[in-house]
């Protein structure tokens, strides 16, 4: 596992310092954001991308730490995120229509990796609870796709938030 090391730092250094730009973003916007239902639940759906790498990264930096160990950790973790995000996105396409954002939340739906972050952070601790090493190198896309989204998330919340 320490041949990981490097992989859970930079994520997480990544993962909290987006956070924070996060936060930047959303209080530069937070006139519009704090009015809407669905754009608070959009911006909450970001930081737990973002917060879901940095828990990544911790648990892949804890010492001697087993494959089978990690890998039940990421089942809760994806587990708990999987959910969360569900019910971020149920509330934020309740709000949609109400408050006439049909064009917004597309722009929302088609960059947020929810699922496939959620997904294949599942299958990357299954496979890891079960001995198979290569379980890590399947976690690489659920990083990756949850801080490229959670990126363009941030970006719509800053520049495509009327």
């Amino acid at each position: 596992m320490a041949e990981w090391a490097t992989f859970a730092t930079v994520s997480g250094a990544a993962a909290a310092g987006l956070t924070g730009l996060l936060f930047v973003a959303v209080s530069i916007r937070i006139d519009v954001i704090a009015r809407s239902t669905e754009l608070r639940n959009r911006a909450a759906q970001t930081l737990s991308l973002f917060v879901t790498v940095l828990f990544i990264a911790i648990l892949l930096a804890i010492p001697g730490q087993a494959d089978g160990a990690l890998g039940g950790e990421l089942v809760a973790l994806a587990v708990i995120v999987g959910g969360g995000l569900f019910i971020l996105d149920r509330r934020a396409r309740r709000n949609t229509q109400a408050a006439g954002m049909e064009g917004t939340a597309r722009l929302f739906d088609a960059v947020a990796p929810n699922t496939v972050t959620s997904i294949l952070l599942l299958i990357s601790g299954l496979l890891l609870a079960l001995g198979v090493h290569a379980g890590l190198y399947i976690l690489v896309v659920p990083v990756i796709a949850a801080l490229a989204g959670g990126v363009a998330s941030a970006w719509l919340l800053l520049t495509k938030v009327v």
